[in-house]
């Protein structure tokens, strides 16, 4: 059976079995399984940080909370952080100090190439929310200028880099043996350096290797990705997307940000929008009735939202050889402030983050408290417990027991169906048609048991929307160039309309609105799809003209308002050009 097809058992299971072989996991000895099974991180070239010492790291920040400063940098120790010191309470690594310090060879030296296209590989409106989350960087608190630099500096001073440290624990959750490591980075630079999402002092990322507890052999390994949690997240060892290496899975961190990858390349990350999520479905609508395909236009999570580019070629060191330290003690228990600057971001992304247990909130995380949850194993068994769990006279006794919940609910429903208000026998309804479902589900399950191929289930039949890297890009200097003057060119038009009087705003709007479709239609070499859509187009601006015509005009003697506004969108047009121009001849010079 050729690998990318391959099944896999023990993945279904109805009961947990009776009792579990922890005898192999006592003779091993949690260190060297630990030791056994350890990834092995290929970073980017261009990374300035690797996996360091927290010891170091903290005697070197000082710790403050909203009242100040209560601990200078060399006063504080790690076995001090703890459930004493506030949940308001951050470490600071960089003082302005420090940054007063950087020279300028320091600059040049940390002067990274960003991906080249990346904005030629999103869409026109993936581009209008990279736009926007641009903008808001002059108004939200942001990580200071030269912070990078100044870390960088200081990491190598203190010589934090020289041995690559994770701290690991082993957990016995459900019927696995779970390997927890986590890796600590002194600061993600993914915005500055990158032109990624943020920046912020410090950083945690984390892996699992999930073991069958009969042999200790890896079964699953899950790794963390920016906010994203579930079955996306985990790959089988059986999965040809995963290498393992005498038991260890490779993994591939993303140049900035860290987040880790189970294959080299360049993914699209899109970063979700809850209050949006209802351009979504319409964006979907309206795919599906173009009947277009996305292919080029891929990513990794949600499929829409602001997107940035995560660069995890494994181009740079490898990591094989790691100083593993136990992942506990007071700092890890108890200590619920920030590892970094807090900045008091709004949207967080330029808050220093908070430790492996709590979140910023000062709750424990569900990755610490359910790794199992964490990665939607709930209800899978090893591949050694699955036989045992499951069998004829089990299948058969929790049909039965489903047969009486069942009969017995529909005859509660026809002895209260007319004393019930309509809501409540919608929610009945439903209750019923779940164990039917669960029925027939297990009625499955039986059959598939007689037939002998129960257990058989794909390695990636999990997966929903994997993180999947673009292939190499190339945009060439038309889809460059449009791909950095459409968003500035949409604004300074919509400025204009603002500016003209409404006796010009239907002729201006249809006018910019199908000008920038056709572009942008036509430079994706998406022709078939450009007359539907124009239409479409000239049809929206029409009933927004229709609709909001009569507020312009009544707005139209605002003339103050008016400059404020149009002048605001003017800058804000001709500041997202001069960024995406310096971005482009960045490229061009490296």
């Amino acid at each position: 059976m050729s690998p990318s097809v391959s099944r896999v058992r023990g993945l279904a299971a109805v009961d947990p079995p009776d009792s579990f072989p922890v005898d192999v996991l006592q003779r091993t000895g949690h260190d060297e399984l630990l030791a056994r099974h350890v990834p092995h991180l290929r970073l980017d070239q261009r990374e300035l940080f690797r996996p360091a010492e927290v010891d170091a790291y903290v005697e070197a920040s000082e710790l403050v909370d909203a009242s100040g400063t209560i601990s200078g940098a060399g006063r504080l120790m790690l076995d001090e952080l703890d459930d004493r010191v506030g949940p308001d309470a951050f470490l600071q690594f960089i003082t302005d100090e420090d940054r007063r310090l950087v020279r300028g060879e320091d600059l040049r030296l940390t002067a990274r190439r960003i991906l080249r296209g990346r904005l030629s590989r999103v869409g026109l409106f993936g581009r209008l929310l990279d736009a926007m989350f641009r903008l808001s960087l002059a108004l939200r608190p942001t990580v200071p200028k030269r912070t990078t630099t100044a870390a960088v500096v200081k990491a190598e001073q203190l010589g934090m880099h020289d041995t690559p440290v994770c701290y690991a624990r082993v957990v016995e959750a459900g019927e696995w043996v779970v390997l927890h490591y986590a890796y600590f980075y002194v600061m993600n630079d993914w915005r500055s350096s990158y032109r990624g999402l943020n920046d912020h002092e410090a950083d945690w990322e984390q892996a699992w290797v999930f073991c069958d507890p009969a042999d200790l052999s890896p079964v699953w390994v899950a790794v963390t990705s920016h906010d994203y949690h579930g079955a996306d997240l985990r790959r089988h060892v059986a999965d040809p997307e995963l290498t393992m290496v005498d038991g260890h899975p490779v993994l591939y961190a993303a140049a900035g940000s860290h987040a880790l990858f189970f294959r080299p390349g360049d993914y699209v990350t899109r970063i979700d929008i809850p209050g949006l999520r209802w351009v979504q479905r319409v964006r979907n609508a309206v795919v599906r009735l173009w009947l277009r395909d996305d292919a080029d236009d891929p990513g990794s999570g949600p499929t829409f939202g602001v997107p940035f580019v995560d660069s995890a070629p494994g181009d740079g060191v490898g990591l094989t050889e790691w100083d593993i330290r136990p992942l506990e003690g007071r700092w890890v228990e108890s200590f619920r402030g920030l590892w970094g600057l807090d900045t008091g971001d709004p949207l967080q992304g330029e808050r220093g983050p908070s430790g492996p247990k709590f979140d910023r909130e000062g709750g424990i995380r569900a990755s610490w408290a359910d790794p199992l949850g964490f990665a939607d194993l709930h209800g899978s068994l090893p591949p050694s417990a699955a036989d045992a769990a499951v069998n004829i006279e089990k299948i058969d006794r929790a049909l039965e027991d489903l047969d009486h919940q069942i009969d017995r609910r529909r005859r509660m429903l026809s002895l209260l169906d007319r004393s019930r208000s309509p809501h409540d026998r919608r929610a009945d309804s439903d209750s019923l048609t779940e164990l039917l479902r669960e029925r027939a589900e297990l009625g499955g399950l039986r059959d598939r048991f007689l037939d002998g191929s129960m257990g058989d289930v794909g390695v990636r039949d999990h997966l929903r929307h994997p993180a999947t890297p673009v292939d190499e890009f190339r945009a060439g200097w038309l889809r460059s160039g449009w791909a950095s003057i459409s968003i500035p060119l949409l604004l300074a038009s919509i400025a204009a309309v603002v500016l003209l009087d409404a006796v010009t705003l239907a002729s201006t709007a249809a006018i910019v609105a199908i000008a920038i479709v056709t572009v942008e239609l036509l430079v994706h070499g998406r022709v078939r799809a450009f007359a539907l859509l124009a239409l479409g187009a000239v049809l929206v601006v029409a009933a927004s003209i229709w609709v909001f015509g009569p507020v312009v005009g009544a707005i139209s003697g605002w003339t103050v308002v008016r400059w404020v506004f149009g002048g605001a969108l003017l800058l804000a047009s001709l500041g997202l050009l001069l960024t995406n121009w310096r971005e482009i001849r960045h490229n061009a010079r490296r």
